[in-house]
């Protein structure tokens, strides 16, 4: 436990690329994109301090805050700060839950990651929460390209816009299949919705595989792990 806690404080005062052009929701609707620029460099660097990196995930709605901010780090203004939920994965299938504090600057640059492990001895654990697992591959014969990420989503989609239940951002040692966990509040009703799960991998603004329509679930689906299987994307239209 110790040099897991020493991983997730390496974590602190690393800096990301922007990915999207815009806070919030990005174009395709799956993830927040101040989520995915915390993310950024995450795994990257995890990797790098640990051998037996496995898989980074941090928590979207329901669980993020997402606040503007006119602070700063230092002399660096601060535009953004993130604050949430994530788990950090080794290989031997361990699990630590972290909460973790981002800050970006006007241009989306993250200027600090910082991640604290969840205090269970002291009963500091995360809400209570129905878990969505399961994992996403592809068809496709290729080595996913380091930087891809993962973003996952449960949605109603009986409204329109679907409605985002809940939504994660994966990062691992860039090894299908990749795993997620969506965590739903405790006391999500699933009376009159209409639940699916949309998926994509990105790397950076091109999206490489996807679900092409999300795909339909019930409740009943939650009690055992999901498999996705992602389409490659079309090449975007100019």
């Amino acid at each position: 436990m110790r040099r897991l806690s020493g991983l997730l404080l390496l974590l602190a005062g690393i800096a990301a690329p922007a990915f999207a052009p815009a806070f919030g929701q990005d174009a395709g609707g799956v993830s927040s994109s101040a989520l995915s620029r915390c993310a950024g460099r995450v795994g990257l660097d995890v990797r790098q301090a640990d051998a037996a990196f496995g898989v980074i995930a941090l928590d979207g709605m329901p669980w993020v805050t997402i606040e503007r901010t006119e602070e700063s780090v230092g002399t660096q203004p601060i535009s953004t700060t993130v604050t949430g939920t994530g788990a950090y994965r080794r290989r031997n299938g361990t699990s630590v839950p972290f909460r973790f504090t981002c800050v970006l600057d006007a241009k989306g640059e993250a200027l600090m990651f910082h991640a604290s492990p969840l205090m269970r001895r002291l009963d500091d654990v995360l809400p209570p929460a129905i878990v969505v697992e399961g994992a996403a591959t592809y068809a496709e014969k290729m080595t996913l390209p380091r930087g891809a990420e993962l973003r996952v989503q449960v949605l109603d989609v009986a409204k329109s816009p679907p409605e985002i239940l809940a939504e994660q951002v994966v990062r691992s040692g860039w090894q299908v299949p990749m795993p997620f966990a969506l965590r739903l509040p405790k006391e999500t009703s699933f009376e009159g919705r209409r639940l699916a799960i949309a998926a994509r991998m990105v790397l950076a603004h091109q999206t490489l595989f996807e679900l092409r329509q999300p795909l339909p679930v019930a409740g009943t689906d939650f009690l055992k792990p999901i498999e996705l299987v992602l389409d490659k994307a079309e090449p975007a239209k100019r």
